[in-house]
């Protein structure tokens, strides 16, 4: 009977603990023990007002969501059902005029089979539109279908194609899960705003998609469908995605333009968009999760990449991948920012130098930090005009189940290439045009999700 005391007593503290407030940058914030790898997802302010959670009809639409052709010339579309169809459409038509809508129709879907015991089954469904007129507002549905006349129709969601104009702006963000979502409203509004042409994600999503035999993914996907169903969603892969070779990242978002690429499979890709050639790569080739043959493939695939960017004149490269090269860490010993970053920066720093990168976007760590340019661990510049090397943005403070990292106390221990440090939620949008870069970063409110203050602000020129 002492034992069970005990064992009932060890319990209530670490409820205790897990529950317990944490102050972040004068604000009191509750962690959510619940929805972390291995936990269902409790409802929370913050998730409580989606449907990420019912049960969807066997050929009913769901998980949708979309990504670019590079130059935004074209859309990918890509939804599940929980049951194959006959085949799957994409209608789509310019706001007003819907009598002229284009209608695309597919074969059956492609089968994902989740690695675990129950061998939990989605079939995905994915169509690229024809070529987009520019500057235009699109409604859009997918359906699937049975023979002989059987349509299960989404609903009807809004994107844009590209303007005329040489100025853009993206979302940069990276570490969010369906619990303690804080940034979630602020990520909606930014992509029913149309203000944005596509978000730039640096990994880890759902903590973890292959939870429960795959179900926490399907979660997931319907949790951010729509924002991603509204607005091209260019992810990274993360070390949270790590499952079963990677499968649910490699089957959810093989719409990706990895193919032409050049790379078998959605963890390494490349677009161009106007000024800019964002690259997404794989981190979790240096590690426990990746092997030599992928790393130096991976390596390989990068060079050739970067080179053909800067022999492509493209004023702006931008490379994106989970874990950072440089971080401000929470303690003296943390890996993360010790020996680990050095393993990123031993692989990438030196092609990054040579083929001048501009940007290297990145989360893992829950927080928000800009570099200096930067290279070989020593700050280059104080100036973002002109910049000699690149500089780092880490932006994996979306909201998750762990909460915000916090930073070294000491500024003595701080690192001189740290420009910014702000150790709380939020996101970041980047405006680009050919010959500045505008980056903000602003604070979700951890109390509401609302949209706090601007935290940080820098204009990059060249020329």
């Amino acid at each position: 009977m002492s034992m069970l005391w005990t064992f009932l007593l060890l319990l209530a503290l670490l409820n205790t603990y897990l529950c317990m407030p944490i102050s972040v940058s004068s604000a009191t914030v509750t962690l959510h023990p619940l929805g972390g790898p291995g936990t269902r997802v409790a409802q929370d302010k913050f998730n409580i007002a989606g449907v990420w959670n019912r049960t969807y009809g066997e050929t009913e639409p769901q998980q949708i969501h979309l990504a670019w052709v590079s130059n935004g010339v074209a859309c990918r579309v890509q939804f599940a059902t929980r049951e194959n169809t006959d085949g799957a459409i994409f209608r789509y038509w310019r706001a007003g005029f819907e009598e002229q809508a284009q209608v695309i129709q597919t074969e059956r879907g492609r089968a994902f089979e989740d690695g675990g015991e129950a061998h939990h089954t989605v079939y995905l469904h994915s169509i690229t539109s024809d070529r987009l007129e520019p500057a235009t507002l699109y409604h859009y549905q997918v359906a699937s279908y049975l023979i002989p006349q059987r349509f299960e129709w989404s609903p009807i969601y809004r994107f844009h194609s590209p303007s005329t104009e040489d100025a853009f702006s993206f979302v940069a963000t990276a570490d969010m899960g369906t619990a303690n979502a804080v940034s979630l409203a602020n990520l909606q509004r930014a992509a029913q705003s149309h203000a944005y042409d596509f978000i730039a994600y640096a990994g880890d999503q759902a903590y973890d998609m292959a939870d429960f035999n795959g179900t926490k993914g399907d979660e997931y996907m319907n949790f951010v469908q729509d924002i991603y169903a509204t607005l091209p969603t260019m992810t990274a892969v993360g070390n949270h995605e790590h499952a079963y070779n990677f499968s649910h990242y490699k089957h959810r978002f093989s719409i990706l333009p990895h193919a032409e690429s050049g790379f078998p499979d959605p963890t390494m890709y490349s677009f161009d968009y106007k000024a800019l050639h964002l690259v997404a790569i794989s981190s979790e080739v240096f590690f426990e999760n990746g092997s030599p043959d992928q790393m130096h493939a991976a390596l390989h695939w990068l060079e050739a990449d970067l080179q053909a960017a800067r022999q492509a004149q493209r004023p702006w490269i931008v490379v994106m991948a989970h874990r950072p090269l440089y971080c401000t860490p929470a303690d003296p010993e943390d890996e993360d920012c010790g020996w680990k970053a050095q393993v990123m920066r031993h692989h990438l720093e030196e092609l990054f130098l040579r083929y001048r990168v501009d940007i290297y976007l990145c989360g893992h760590r829950h927080n928000y930090e800009r570099t200096f340019p930067v290279a070989h661990d020593a700050r280059i510049a104080t100036s973002y005009r002109n910049a000699p090397s690149f500089f780092q943005l880490g932006v994996g403070n979306a909201g998750n189940f762990q909460g915000p990292d916090t930073f070294l106390k000491d500024p003595r221990l701080i690192r001189p290439w740290s420009a910014l440090r702000y150790p709380s939620y939020g996101f970041s949008t980047i405006k680009v045009t050919p010959h500045y870069l505008d980056i903000e970063h602003f604070e979700s409110h951890p109390h509401d999700g609302s949209l706090g203050k601007r935290i940080d602000f820098v204009r990059v020129r060249k020329h």
